[in-house]
């Protein structure tokens, strides 16, 4: 075999190796998730859900949600990849691996004092500039803020914690199952 041959093995050897290597998803539903975010935390997984928003500005965050109501935010492993309008609004299957973030009080009340205005997905300030314009230029941003200031805040009193959890899939495969 001549050298050139070996060279081009190489590479495809290293990419065997860690497909094999690579942990099986456990398949579990958003709810189950999110109910059980802290034990799945670093796990791959499996799901499926409605894609239900995604950030257009960013193009890197997708909203997920259960027939139930149950939430995750998907991003993709791959920094290179993201989302475009043709999941919104679909069912997809999700495989990747769980991250857990958390929107603390002190945050919340940092953003109303503030009338941030805040992503639909993950509760961290819209990066949307236009959109953000628009909403203070029209005069309704202070109240998009509040409402989702209020929201927070008694999704941490019904928790009975100071804080809200983000539950975060890391994709890496992303398949609309259902149109």
């Amino acid at each position: 075999m001549s050298k050139k041959k070996y060279i081009l093995l190489i590479p495809a050897l290293v990419i065997a190796l860690f497909a094999c290597n690579q942990e099986k998803a456990k398949k579990l539903s958003i709810d189950k998730l999110v109910n059980g975010a802290e034990q799945f935390e670093g796990k791959r997984i499996e799901t499926e859900g409605m894609a239900v928003h995604f950030c257009g500005a960013g193009k890197k965050k997708l909203k997920l949600k259960s027939e139930e109501g149950s939430v995750v935010k998907v991003i993709p492993s791959n920094l290179l990849l993201h989302f475009n309008a043709k999941y919104n609004h679909k069912k997809l299957k999700i495989v990747g691996r769980v991250d857990i973030e958390r929107v603390e009080r002190s945050f919340i009340d940092k953003v109303n004092s503030e009338k941030t205005l805040l992503c639909h997905i993950d509760h961290t300030p819209c990066i949307d500039e236009e959109w953000v314009k628009r909403k203070q230029e029209t005069g309704v941003a202070d109240s998009l803020s509040s409402v989702e200031v209020k929201s927070l805040r008694d999704k941490m009193q019904k928790s009975g914690k100071d804080y809200i959890t983000v539950v975060t899939i890391l994709a890496d495969e992303i398949e609309i199952i259902k149109d």
